[in-house]
């Protein structure tokens, strides 16, 4: 594995280099050109969406959701259906990163809310990309997690800063491909392998037989699809309202759009990444169902997964398709992240004799956006936990108005940055608050979060302009 590990990585630097040598500006940087074709974006929002947060997570998950892990992907190709309507005034509206949406919409005052509550929402997510990476390192190779962390975080961000836009697109379709072919193949070893078998899932309503070493099958309890006493109908809707609309209003959704040539590239492209990720949402779904009978394992629960059912020769390969589609979310996420802070800070309006410096500050500040997000990632492990506190703080904050300016409302930007602000706090504050007594109390942070999304858009509606011509 170690061998393999050093050859991947060295072909990455190849293709860093090669990629750095094509942006000479911040539009091949951030945009690459506006160039990119369907099949291009499409593959580089499967990459981004299929990263290690999203599949590593949602099997670690199994033991406590079951078959309903499914719901992570199922929930996210319905929030890019729902992008399709939205997309022409996006693309119009849009240039680099959301912020110059929400500036196009209501202004400078909430370009700015957004400049900066949406890097530190994001540099969670980035986190949360680490955290998976350092899990995979941990369990195929001897490192630490502190060592693995560190490795991980070192390769995509030097990896993003060196070739930018460029670069990501290159390998995403091809990462993309990657991750769907090594689920697959998992999943068919899983169904059908000698070490462990399905059986009578159907009938069991979600328990998991497998067979040891000694041949004697254990049953375990596992949570069916789609709904039970860990995941109620209730769970999901908080997951769409959390989770599936930063697909219909997200930051990287929205910079990989804006690399299309065109509108109808762009709309080909989401409803290919959607259509690839409902059956992919199953296969997820199941692989979570298989590792929660595998008892406590170390590491990741679908690396475990690997080393009981695939012969010797394939756990390197699929450890690397892995820790591909992990990179290709990763480098996504934090260009994403950073390229709203160089807007923030100005970097890119520079012109004339200083055309070289702005791309030496973008890569700067990728830097250290990469080094914070490697701070968090060690001290908090938990994938899925990471991961929705920062999408849920985005989603309180940006859905409403990113949608109410989409549909061709307007507000007043004071109301508009009242609202991501009071919608933001009321999503951080659902995340952090206590169970209070009584069974409503058990719910208190589940209400918040709703609250966010209705106190968001009741402060929109207060700050409505009537649309001029």
């Amino acid at each position: 594995m170690n061998i393999a590990l050093i050859i991947y990585l060295v072909v990455l630097v190849l293709i860093a280099v090669r990629s750095a040598r094509r942006v000479k500006d911040i539009p091949d940087f951030f945009v690459a050109r506006k160039g990119a074709s369907a099949k291009a974006v499409a593959g580089s929002l499967v990459a981004t969406i299929l990263g290690g947060s999203a599949v590593i997570g949602a099997v670690d998950s199994g033991t406590r959701l079951g078959g309903a892990a499914s719901w992570f992907m199922l929930t996210g190709a319905l929030g890019l259906l729902a992008l399709i309507p939205f997309a022409s005034r996006a693309y119009s509206h849009g240039k680099y990163a959301l912020p110059d949406l929400v500036e196009n919409l209501y202004g400078k005052g909430p370009r700015l809310v957004a400049s900066i509550v949406i890097p530190v929402a994001w540099t969670g997510i980035v986190a949360a990309q680490i955290i998976a990476a350092a899990k995979l390192l941990m369990t195929f190779t001897p490192m630490s997690y502190t060592a693995a962390a560190i490795t991980a975080a070192a390769v995509f961000t030097g990896y993003t800063l060196a070739g930018g836009q460029f670069s990501i697109l290159r390998t995403d379709f091809f990462q993309a491909c990657l991750i769907i072919a090594g689920l697959l193949v998992l999943a068919g070893f899983a169904l059908f392998g000698e070490a462990s078998q399905v059986t009578d899932i159907t009938q069991t309503a979600g328990t998991l037989a497998t067979a040891g070493a000694s041949d004697a099958a254990s049953a375990v309890n596992i949570p069916p699809f789609p709904f039970h006493a860990n995941f109620t109908p209730f769970d999901l809707f908080l997951l769409i309202l959390t989770y599936g609309t930063t697909y219909t209003a997200g930051p990287d959704i929205f910079s990989r759009m804006f690399c299309a040539k065109d509108v109808a590239t762009a709309k080909k492209a989401i409803a290919a990444a959607a259509c690839t990720l409902i059956p992919v949402a199953f296969v997820i779904g199941f692989l979570a169902v298989y590792g929660a009978g595998l008892g406590e394992v170390q590491g990741a629960r679908i690396t475990a997964i690997a080393n009981a059912v695939f012969p010797p020769a394939l756990i390197p390969l699929f450890a690397l398709a892995l820790l591909s589609v992990v990179l290709s979310s990763a480098d996504t996420t934090l260009l994403s992240s950073s390229v709203i802070i160089c807007g923030l800070l100005g970097v890119g309006k520079e012109t004339g004799a200083t055309k070289g410096r702005p791309l030496a500050k973008a890569r700067a500040i990728i830097l250290l956006n990469g080094i914070v997000a490697l701070l968090i990632a060690l001290v908090f492990t938990d994938i899925i936990g990471t991961l929705l506190l920062a999408l849920a703080v985005y989603a309180g904050a940006f859905t409403v108005p990113v949608l109410w300016g989409l549909l061709g409302l307007k507000a007043k930007p004071k109301f508009v940055g009242a609202a991501i602000i009071v919608g933001g706090a009321l999503a951080l504050a659902g995340k952090f608050c206590p169970a209070l007594p009584g069974a409503l109390g058990a719910h208190t942070g589940d209400f918040l979060m709703v609250a966010a999304f209705i106190v968001n858009a009741i402060i929109l509606a207060i700050g409505r302009e009537k649309k001029t011509n």
